[in-house]
C-alpha cells in the first residue's frame, strides 16, 4: 500500500502579488479551478508556475495557472483581464488592443509556448515517454477572459476565426461549467500511479535532487548495498516540501521542521525561486555552519538551472556565512558592517575583547549585531533574506538582517526546535521582533497572506534518520528517562504533535502519570525500515577504558568498510568528550593506531572551514562541526560527557548536542561511552523502548516548573493541503 494525497487536487499559489497588474483578474479564475475538482480527482494546480521561458522577449515570464490531471493530462491557462472594448481586432496570433496600456498581445502563442517549456521536462523522463521516445503526457491551452462574457466573445465573432484559441469567459467559471470545458479537450489514456508520481516529480522540482547513481541491488544484505536503497528510495519531494520550497511570500515566513525534514534544500529551492521570478532582486541567504557554503551552493545551482536553464547570478543572490571576516567567507554581519558608516566591524577577537572573551559565539555575534542596529546605520541592501539553521542565532541577528531588508520585509527562517546546540526552544516571534507602542506584533505570523500563501510552515515528517534514531534522540536528548527527572520536555499534546508524533496514552496535566507517544511510521518513511536486516539503526556499547572504547570503534570502522561496504567517507566519529581541537587529536591519533593502514582519517578541524567530508576518508569531528551534515554510519563516543557536571556546559546543553549527533545518521548510529554512569542506564532504556515491535516513549508527565528549559507549542494554521490519507 502506498501514502499518497487523495484530496481531489492539490493547489499551490506559489506567488501573489494583489498590486501586480491582472492579479484581480486571476483571483476569481484560481478560485473557479480550486472549485471545479471534486474527490475522484487526482492532480495538483499551480498558480504563478515557478519556470521561466527565456526562448524569446514575447514569453519571458511565467504562466498564470498550470494544472496536471491525471486524466485530462497537463493544462495551461493564460489570464487576461481584458474587457471586450479592449479588443480591437484578432489577426491570426496577434490580438490587437486599444483603451489600455498595451497595444498588441499573443496570448495563445504565449500560453502554447509556456506549455512545451514544461512538457519538454517530462520527455527527460523514460516513465514519461513511450517507445519512439514521445511524451505520453497531452497539452492542452486555455486563455482565460473573466472579464468578458461568452456572449460578447461570440458576438464580436472571435469563437469563428480559424486560429481562435479556446476560451474561458465569465460564464465558464462556476465549477460545473469550468470542468465541462475542460472535459473537451481530447480525451487520452489516464496516467498510471508512477507515471503521475513521476510527472509531478518533474513539476515540483523533485528530480533536481534525485539520485543519478546505479540502481540499487534487489537483495540487498550489506551495509553499503542497504545504504544504496536509501539513497535510490528516499522521496525526492513530497506535497509540503514542494509547496513550501517554491513559493515566494509577499513577506515574513517562518519555516518550522523536524530534524531532518529537508530544510536546508527547501531554502535553497526557494531562493532559487526567487532568483528566477525576480533577478533585479538582492538576495541573500545565510546560515552558521561554514561546511553548509557548497552544499547550499550546488542545491541552488541545480534548482536554479531546473527553472531557468543556467546559472545563477552570485553577484545578486549572495550566500552568507553568519559572521564573515576580512580572511573568510563574506558572512551576513560583515556586509552589513562593511557598508555602514557609523559601525566598524568586530571579527571575533574583537568582539571577546569588548564582550567578555568567555562569551560563546552566537552570543558574541548578536552583542555585534546589537552594536550594528544601535549604531542607528544598518544598511538597506535586500529584497529577500533567507536564514538556514536559524535556531543557532539570537534575536538581535534576525532585526538586523530584518534592517537590512528593503519593503515588504521579506525575511525567511527556518529552523529546527529542537536542533539547537543550546535550547530545546526557538524564540517566538514577540521574543525576536517585539511590538510595537500599541501591543501588536512587528511580525505577525498567524494565518495567510491573501492567495493563500501560509505565514508559518511545519514540517512533520522526517526523511533522514530511521524511526528508531530519531525516536532514541529526542528521548535521550530531553532525558525522559532520566532517573533525576527530564531536563527539558515538550509538555503539551499539540508540541508533540507539531513534531510528528502521536500521544496515545497520558494526560500531561497530570504530573508523575505516565505519557505514551509514539510515531507513525508515514512521518518517518525510511527506505531502511523495510528491511529487517538492517536493524538495528541505533546500538550503544560501554568500555572500560577510553583506549578500549575507541579500537571498539576502530575495529567497527574496519568492519563497514571492509565487511560491508560502506565508503570511507560515508562514515563519520563525532567526539561528544572532546572540547578543544587539541583534545580531539588524541582518540583519533588512537583511531589511526588501531585500524588498518589504508584507512584514512579526514580531522575536520585541520582542513578548510567549509569542507567537511573528504573522499576516501572517514570523518572525524567535534559537534559543533557535525552540526548540519549527515553520514550513513555515525560513532558518537563519549555519553558520559553529558553527566561532566566540570565540562563546564550547561546540562542542557550536554543533552542538546547528544540529540545533534544522534541524528546527523541517515542509516546507523552506534553511541559509546567510557566507565559507568546513570546515563549509560538511561540510554539502555531508551533503546529498549524505541526498537520494539512497536517502538514507544514512556514517560512520567514532567513538572514544568521542575524543568531547565521547556518547549512552548505555537499553534499552527491548517493549510488547503495539509490532509492526508491512503490509498491503496
Amino acid at each position: 500500500m502506498c501514502i499518497c494525497r487523495r484530496i481531489a487536487v492539490d493547489f499551490i499559489p506559489t506567488e501573489v502579488d494583489t498590486g501586480q497588474r491582472g492579479s484581480e483578474a486571476e483571483l476569481p479564475v484560481w478560485d473557479a479551478i480550486k472549485s471545479a475538482f471534486g474527490a475522484d480527482d487526482l492532480g495538483i494546480a499551480y498558480y504563478k508556475y515557478p519556470v521561466i521561458d527565456k526562448s524569446g522577449e514575447d514569453y519571458d515570464r511565467e504562466p498564470d495557472f498550470v494544472l496536471l490531471h491525471q486524466e485530462l493530462g497537463l493544462i495551461v491557462i493564460e489570464c487576461k483581464g481584458y474587457q471586450i472594448d479592449h479588443i480591437d481586432t484578432i489577426q491570426g496570433q496577434v490580438w490587437n488592443l486599444q483603451g489600455i496600456s498595451q497595444s498588441k498581445a499573443k496570448p495563445h502563442p504565449q500560453a502554447r509556448d509556456q506549455a512545451f517549456k514544461i512538457r519538454s521536462y517530462f520527455a527527460r523522463e523514460s516513465e514519461l515517454t513511450d517507445e519512439m521516445g514521445r511524451c505520453k503526457i497531452p497539452v492542452n491551452v486555455f486563455i482565460a477572459l473573466p472579464n468578458i462574457s461568452r456572449e460578447e466573445w461570440t458576438d464580436c465573432g472571435y469563437d469563428e476565426l480559424p486560429s481562435t484559441p479556446r476560451v474561458l469567459t465569465s460564464d465558464d467559471l462556476s465549477p460545473q461549467s469550468l470542468r465541462d470545458q475542460l472535459n473537451k479537450t481530447p480525451k487520452m489514456e489516464a496516467l498510471s500511479s508512477e507515471e503521475f508520481r513521476a510527472a509531478r516529480s518533474v513539476l515540483g522540482g523533485g528530480t533536481v535532487i534525485g539520485n543519478e547513481g546505479t540502481a540499487a541491488p534487489p537483495d540487498p544484505t550489506t551495509k553499503g548495498e542497504l545504504y544504496d536503497t536509501v539513497e535510490q528510495r528516499l522521496p525526492k519531494l513530497d506535497q509540503k516540501q514542494e509547496e513550501i520550497g517554491i513559493q515566494i511570500p509577499p513577506g515574513p515566513q517562518r519555516i518550522r521542521g523536524i530534524a531532518g525534514s529537508g530544510k536546508t534544500i527547501l531554502m535553497a529551492m526557494k531562493a532559487a525561486r526567487m532568483h528566477a521570478k525576480h533577478p533585479e532582486w538582492d538576495i541573500a541567504v545565510t546560515f552558521m555552519t561554514k561546511s553548509l557554503y557548497p552544499q547550499i551552493q550546488s542545491l541552488i545551482s541545480r534548482f536554479y538551472w531546473h527553472f531557468a536553464e543556467e546559472e545563477p547570478n552570485w553577484n545578486k543572490l549572495r550566500l552568507l556565512h553568519g559572521w564573515g571576516g576580512h580572511t573568510v567567507l563574506d558572512g551576513m554581519y560583515y556586509v552589513l558592517s562593511q557598508n555602514s558608516e557609523a559601525h566598524d566591524f568586530l571579527n571575533v577577537g574583537d568582539a571577546r575583547a569588548r564582550f567578555g572573551r568567555f562569551e560563546k559565539t552566537p552570543d558574541l555575534l548578536d552583542s555585534c549585531c546589537a552594536s550594528l542596529l544601535e549604531s542607528g546605520d544598518a544598511p538597506t541592501m535586500f529584497d529577500a533574506v533567507l536564514i538556514d539553521e536559524a535556531q543557532d542565532f539570537l534575536p538581535n541577528f534576525f532585526k538586523m538582517c530584518r534592517e537590512a531588508l528593503r519593503e515588504p520585509k521579506r525575511l525567511v527562517w527556518a529552523y529546527d526546535e529542537a536542533q539547537s546546540l543550546n535550547s530545546l526552544t526557538a524564540p517566538r516571534s514577540e521574543n525576536i521582533f517585539g511590538t510595537n507602542d500599541d501591543g501588536e506584533l512587528l511580525v505577525d505570523l498567524s494565518g495567510s497572506y491573501e492567495g493563500g500563501i501560509q505565514k508559518s510552515q511545519i514540517m512533520r515528517k522526517a526523511y533522514r534518520s530511521p524511526r528508531e534514531v530519531l525516536m532514541a534522540a529526542h528521548y535521550f536528548g530531553m532525558g525522559l528517562k532520566r532517573e533525576q527527572g527530564a531536563v527539558q520536555a515538550i509538555t503539551t499534546k499539540p508540541g508533540w504533535e507539531n513534531l510528528g508524533y502521536e500521544v496515545v496514552a497520558g494526560d500531561f496535566r497530570r504530573t508523575g502519570e505516565d505519557i505514551r507517544i509514539r510515531r507513525p511510521e508515514e512521518n518517518s518513511p525510511h527506505p531502511l525500515s523495510e528491511h529487517e536486516e538492517a536493524r538495528p539503526f541505533v546500538r550503544f556499547s560501554a568500555a572500560e577504558t577510553k583506549r578500549e572504547e575507541i579500537e571498539l570503534i576502530a575495529e567497527s570502522i574496519s568492519q563497514d568498510i571492509t565487511a560491508h561496504g560502506l565508503d570511507p567517507e560515508q562514515i563519520m566519529v563525532i567526539l561528544l568528550d572532546r572540547e578543544t581541537q587539541e583534545d580531539a587529536d588524541e582518540p583519533t591519533d588512537r583511531l589511526d593506531e588501531a585500524t588498518a593502514d589504508d584507512i584514512v582519517f579526514n580531522r575536520v578541524w585541520d582542513g578548510e572551514s567549509s569542507v567537511f567530508a573528504v573522499d576516501d576518508e572517514v570523518t572525524v569531528t567535534r559537534i559543533n562541526r557535525a552540526k548540519g551534515n549527515e553520514a550513513a554510519m555515525v560513532y558518537i563516543s563519549g555519553l558520559e560527557y553529558v553527566d561532566n557536571v566540570s565540562s563546564g556546559q550547561s546540562l542542557v546543553r550536554r543533552r542538546n548536542q547528544a540529540f545533534v549527533a544522534m541524528t546527523r545518521t541517515r542509516g546507523w548510529c552506534h553511541v559509546t561511552g567510557t566507565g559507568s554512569c546513570d546515563a549509560f542506564d538511561e540510554m539502555r532504556s531508551v533503546l529498549d523502548g524505541v526498537t520494539a515491535d512497536e517502538p514507544e516513549m514512556v514517560f512520567p508527565a514532567p513538572d514544568p516548573q521542575s524543568l531547565e528549559n521547556e518547549m512552548e507549542a505555537e499553534p499552527e494554521p491548517t493549510t488547503l493541503t495539509d490532509f492526508i490519507s491512503e490509498e491503496g
